[in-house]
């Protein structure tokens, strides 16, 4: 094994140096260059005397200071050294600062290890930290065994439970498998009131007042101990949970927090208030300062964050810029968060949202579509219901922007059924009420569509963008009830609220409304100026699937006023009928068919039979020569 260790560290007689992978780690080993990976992969195939033996040899090679007292700790595997102790917590202090937090919670766990056992409140202090730093990484196996040392030490109940959570944070939105530790943690708080400083608003998940409650309690203990890291995170789940109850002043609470002028990195950048503030900032679409403070946390977590506090912000960038109609940054950051979360084994719901987002205003229809239906069945599997219910917001939007409103209905059913009733959400949190009113009276359903009007909650602003489009919705239904000119009222005032706010996507879709309204009422000028203020803001932006949705409009507005012998010849097809036989002629296929007109292909294949009776044909051939023998 001495030959082994020697070889793998680059002293023995195996020339290592001249590898060309280049997801390898090299480092300077005495003579030659190693790939680290390779090295611990040799060590960790071997016996328990062959593993300290090659330790001891990788640590007298290895070249990185951090590295070598790893395998220097790594070296004495039964032993207490207080003396190594120090060197490895000295180390992991350095992982740490470097932003390596998966092996400053391994130091972390070691230099525990090696502290002597007359050193109980040092023992544990390291085991508390390595469950901390392993959550930071989202490594669940060294939390769990971080936290099963702390929970052999005794702990007080708070120790336990912020030991527990480290656990539960490993986990990221996957909580399917854990429970049981928060049913832990909620007894463990309940029979001391000091550990409710340490409760995240996750202990509380079922329960949002139980969350808000414990936040307060929190911050009080916190203040009155005098730990402010402490008392911004507990302010920050305070305003978290009033925002989403809309109970208390949220904005003042979160304003206390940030006055603590804790470091965003301190905790996790993702549970700090500098990033609340930043989240904040995006639901009442103050943009600009949301960018500002995103691109701020941005280069922290580019030096001090995870993988995930990284995807976090990336994502929450490409919010920003779908609402300000920047679609091609908006593609890029959700790319960035997308290939970041499959690399580093990161829960994909989230991600698949954001870029089914992204996908929907300036990529493709089809593509949003794969994406929130990939990201709906990897959120439901690992219990994640908000991403889960975001990917359906997705699957319906897009369904009904492509004209499937049956699809568009059953997507928004499902998600009115898994939304949890005990968590009322602020509106401008999860915006897919307006889209489903939208379904709901495409399809006829306007009962349940004014059902869905009548729970637009009193405390969200009517002049704000929530407001207006809840207001777009509310025009459509006006519209089926007969009051056309009061709800084209509505639209230009909701109109007028986007623009001054600078959201040039809601602006356009509320033009496009306006002018399918006025197009079904046979006011042509009108709805063509409508459609005209639509497509401009649409290009702008870059949207290209809505773009193609608002030409395909104007086209057919222009094909109006053709000879009514054509028209007549037809037998009656309505224009998205016209359109698609006109397509099926010239040879294009139903999936093609379906891609060009923004539709699915089963909905070609129901048009396709409508077709068919209404010209009297059974094949394609026929279909070109009815189409023939009518414009000829």
């Amino acid at each position: 094994m001495a030959d082994r260790a020697a070889w793998a560290c680059g002293t023995g007689p195996g020339l290592l140096g001249y590898g060309s992978d280049p997801w390898c780690r090299w480092r300077t080993c005495r003579r030659y260059w190693v790939p680290r990976a390779l090295a611990d992969g040799v060590v960790g195939s071997a016996g328990q005397q062959e593993r300290t033996d090659a330790h001891r040899s990788l640590a007298y090679a290895e070249a990185d200071p951090v590295h070598a007292v790893r395998h220097r700790a790594l070296s004495r595997p039964e032993a207490t050294d207080p003396c190594l102790a120090e060197d490895t917590a000295e180390a992991a202090g350095r992982a740490r600062a470097d932003g390596e937090r998966a092996l400053s919670a391994e130091l972390f766990v070691l230099a525990a290890e090696l502290t002597p056992v007359n050193r109980p409140a040092l023992r544990l202090s390291r085991f508390l930290t390595a469950a901390r730093e392993a959550a930071a990484a989202g490594d669940s196996n060294l939390a769990r065994r971080a936290a099963n040392a702390v929970a052999a030490s005794r702990p007080a109940p708070a120790e336990h439970v912020a030991a527990l959570l480290a656990v539960v944070d490993s986990h990221s939105q996957a909580l399917a498998g854990v429970a049981g530790l928060l049913e832990r943690c909620r007894r463990l708080a309940s029979s001391d009131p000091q550990s409710l400083a340490a409760i995240r608003a996750n202990v509380s998940n079922s329960d949002p007042h139980e969350a808000l409650g414990a936040a307060r309690k929190a911050a009080e203990l916190a203040r009155s101990a005098g730990r402010p890291a402490l008392e911004a995170a507990s302010l920050t789940m305070r305003a978290r949970m009033e925002r989403v109850l809309n109970e208390g002043d949220s904005r003042a609470t979160l304003d206390r927090a940030l006055a603590l002028d804790v470091a965003a990195e301190a905790d996790g950048i993702a549970n700090s208030p500098q990033y609340l503030a930043a989240r904040h900032a995006i639901f009442d679409d103050r943009l600009a300062e949301a960018r500002s403070r995103l691109t701020v946390l941005l280069a922290v977590a580019e030096q001090h964050g995870q993988e995930e506090d990284l995807v976090d912000i990336w994502r929450s960038l490409a919010e920003v810029e779908v609402r300000s109609g920047a679609c091609a940054k908006a593609l890029a950051w959700a790319g960035k968060a997308l290939d970041a979360s499959v690399a580093a084994g990161l829960s994909l719901g989230p991600a698949c949202y954001t870029t089914a987002l992204a996908q929907s205003t300036g990529g493709s229809f089809a593509a949003a579509l794969r994406y929130a239906a990939y990201g709906e069945r990897a959120a439901r599997e690992e219990g994640d219901v908000l991403h889960r219910n975001r990917n359906l917001w997705m699957a319906g939007a897009v369904r009904l922007h492509t004209g499937d409103i049956n699809g568009a209905v059953t997507a928004f059913a499902l998600l009115d059924r898994t939304e949890d009733s005990r968590r009322p959400a602020d509106p401008s949190v999860f915006r897919w009420q307006p889209d489903a009113i939208e379904a709901l009276v495409a399809a006829g359903e306007l009962t349940s569509a004014q059902n869905m009007i009548l729970t637009f909650p009193a405390t969200a602003r009517q002049d704000s963008a929530t407001g207006a489009g809840w207001t777009r919705a509310r025009a459509l239904l006006l519209d089926r009830a007969g009051e056309t000119d009061r709800a084209v009222e509505l639209l230009h005032a909701a109109a007028e609220v986007f623009r001054r706010d600078g959201l040039p996507l809601e602006e356009a879709r509320t033009h496009l409304a306006r002018g399918r309204i006025q197009r079904a009422h046979r006011r042509q000028a009108a709805a063509r100026t409508a459609f005209q203020d639509a497509r401009d803001l649409y290009l702008l932006a870059r949207a290209q699937p809505m773009l193609a949705t608002v030409q395909e409009h104007l086209d057919r507005l222009d094909g109006q006023g053709r000879s009514r012998s054509r028209e007549e010849g037809r037998a009656g097809l309505t224009d998205s009928e016209a359109r698609l036989a006109d397509l099926v002629s010239r040879g294009a296929t139903n999936q093609q068919a379906a891609q060009q007109m923004y539709i699915s292909v089963k909905t070609v294949e129901s048009m396709l039979s409508r077709i068919y009776r209404k010209l009297r044909v059974r094949s394609r051939t026929q279909l070109l020569a009815a189409l023939l023998a009518h414009t000829g």
